[in-house]
């Protein structure tokens, strides 16, 4: 990778600094200059616009006064903004009035004849367009008849029809003769002045930028010099040359402190490769000395480590037969053991299984009673439902007897409507009565039809109910047999438990004999162990402690080499340095 060194990156760093604020500041000078000049100008042909027709009005007075006649009065107002027309029928262009290089008055009547105008006059131009197809003098008008305004567009220049430039014109209307005065100028004879500028401002930026370079120069190379001496002494060592002489410490600033500080890095640097050197001189000589004591040591212990392991292997053998022995003995008694544990278990579930039967025909009882019990209330809950089914089909007799009253009550009601209506006014009352008997029996009939359809759904759910107290009294019945043969199996389970408890109680006794003398082989086996794993856990004790002894040896050897090995290396890394400004370290100190 490229670097890119201090110097040059001060010297873009403050060019950039130095010329995009130039160059700000010297477009918005122009800017602002053009700006304030084209005001300027707008408002100088304004004026002179207004000025033109205060000289019409004040012309329009005389003729109205009769001092001038009318024609006599717009020659002179033409004469005074152009000019007398020669020969040729031309004016010239006033210079007293300041309309910029070549700015001049055009006066046009509302038609577009040119009234007064240079080279023009008496021509009519409302359909003239200038290059861009702009009709000017249509714009002009209409904008003095809209109360004055400024117009642009593209004309040639006076006495030059081949230069054609961008012209300014601000246009008003006169009151009194319909003229349409205009006065206009060229946008570049604004623009000049505006150039001027700019070349001021130009060379005043480039003299500010020639001494600004100068002065970034000079300062970038007070900056960069010191900086330069402390990368060349860096470099040099990084490359293990410390022949390097100080640095100059005069300075009093940060740069002045940065020699101070590598001055003093390199001499710490040479004290420490001098002591370095020392120090790998010293570890060499010891690493040899520890690496002899270390070979006698580790062979005076392979010879005691060899006995040691004679003496194990038969210990060993010795000991994996009595562990063998002791093996089988407590396989053996173990398996005893599971067996009278188990039949401690057959005792503990017989008993239990005991407890169980008798408790299950208690249940047993408990059950046929409750059965017996919901037996008794199920038949006085049928016999209740048939009784309800009675009283039920005696209320449908009720019923009837009621829908027939009311119907026999209907009809005397309507005979006596009839009566009624034959009796005429006397028979008025009555009617009525015998209305109020006919709605009532007309209520009571619709009543009973609704007590008769309840009564017909209460029969029905009576049938319902019936029909499940008949499958009810078929299952309990059911249970009752179950239980009856439950009780019959406990019987049957309780005779042929006593005989399992006697056959129980022989084996048990068998067994506990047999494990109070296979206790006693244990014993003895397990002594017998113990003596030989004593005397081979002794054997093993040595044996580890040789071995160790001897890896710790081989570890002091080890580490040793690798002292002498360090030594080599730090005499090497250290040989490289440039300590001395007529040989390297391996030539001077190290031999």
């Amino acid at each position: 990778m490229k670097w890119l060194n201090v110097r040059k990156k001060l010297l873009g760093i403050s060019a950039i600094l130095l010329l995009v604020p130039s160059l700000i500041v010297g477009g918005i000078s122009n800017y602002t200059a053009n700006e304030s000049l084209n005001d300027s100008g707008e408002q100088t042909i304004e004026n002179a616009v207004t000025m033109a027709l205060q000289l019409i009005d004040a012309m329009n007075e005389r003729v109205e006064a009769g001092e001038l006649e009318l024609e006599e009065a717009q020659e002179q107002v033409k004469v005074y903004l152009l000019g007398e027309m020669d020969e040729d029928g031309e004016r010239p262009i006033n210079d007293e009035i300041d309309l910029g290089e070549n700015g001049y008055f055009v006066i046009y009547d509302e038609e577009g004849t040119e009234v007064a105008h240079p080279t023009l006059e008496g021509e009519n131009m409302w359909d003239a367009q200038d290059a861009d197809g702009q009709y000017l003098v249509q714009d002009q008008i209409e904008a003095a008849q809209a109360g004055g305004g400024f117009t642009t567009y593209s004309w040639e220049f006076p006495g030059d029809t081949d230069r054609v430039g961008e012209k300014i014109m601000y246009n008003d209307i006169d009151p009194h003769w319909d003229w349409v005065v205009t006065a206009g100028s060229y946008m570049e004879d604004y623009n000049e002045a505006s150039n001027n500028i700019l070349w001021v401002i130009f060379w005043t930026l480039a003299g500010s930028l020639l001494i600004g370079t100068v002065v970034i120069v000079l300062f970038s190379n007070h900056i960069s010099r010191p900086i330069q001496a402390v990368n060349q002494q860096l470099q040099s060592m990084s490359e293990n040359d410390l022949r390097l002489d100080d640095l100059p410490e005069d300075r009093g600033d940060e740069f002045g402190q940065l020699a101070a500080n590598m001055n003093t890095m390199k001499a710490n640097m040479r004290e420490m490769i001098m002591r370095i050197v020392d120090f790998s001189g010293s570890l060499a000589s010891s690493s040899e000395e520890l690496s002899a004591s270390s070979e006698e040591t580790t062979k005076a212990t392979e010879q005691v480590t060899e006995s040691i392991q004679t003496i194990s292997e038969n210990a060993s053998d010795q000991a994996e037969k009595a562990n063998g022995m002791q093996e089988d003995v407590l396989d053996v008694s173990e398996e005893i053991a599971y067996i009278q544990k188990n039949m401690s278990g057959v005792d503990k579930a017989i008993e239990e299984t005991s407890g169980r039967i008798e408790e299950g025909k208690g249940k047993l009882a408990e059950s046929s009673a409750k059965i017996h019990t919901i037996q008794d209330k199920t038949a006085t809950v049928s016999e209740s439902i048939n009784q309800l089914g009675e009283k039920s089909a005696e209320i449908e007799g009720i019923l009837k007897l009621i829908t027939d009253i009311s119907e026999q009550t209907n009809l005397l009601a309507l005979n006596a409507a009839i009566e009624a209506a034959r009796a005429g006014e006397h028979g008025k009352g009555f009617a009525v009565v015998a209305d109020e008997v006919r709605k009532l029996a007309e209520q009571s009939n619709h009543s009973a039809s609704n007590i008769r359809q309840l009564v017909s759904d209460i029969q029905g759910d009576i049938r319902a109910a019936i029909d499940v107290m008949e499958e009810n009294k078929a299952e309990v019945d059911e249970g009752q047999r179950s239980i009856e043969q439950t009780g019959a199996a406990f019987d049957e389970i309780g005779s042929s438990k006593e005989q399992i408890v006697d056959l129980s109680g022989k084996v048990s006794e068998h067994i506990q004999a047999a494990n109070g003398k296979t206790g006693k082989v244990v014993e003895a086996v397990m002594a017998t162990v113990q003596s030989v794993e004593s005397s081979s856990n002794e054997v093993a004790t040595v044996a580890s402690s040789s071995e160790e002894q001897t890896a710790s040896m081989e570890e002091v050897s080890s580490a040793s080499a690798s002292l002498a090995q360090i030594a080599e290396e730090l005499n090497e890394i250290v040989s490289s340095f440039y300590l001395d400004k007529n040989n390297k370290q391996d030539e001077s100190d190290t031999k």
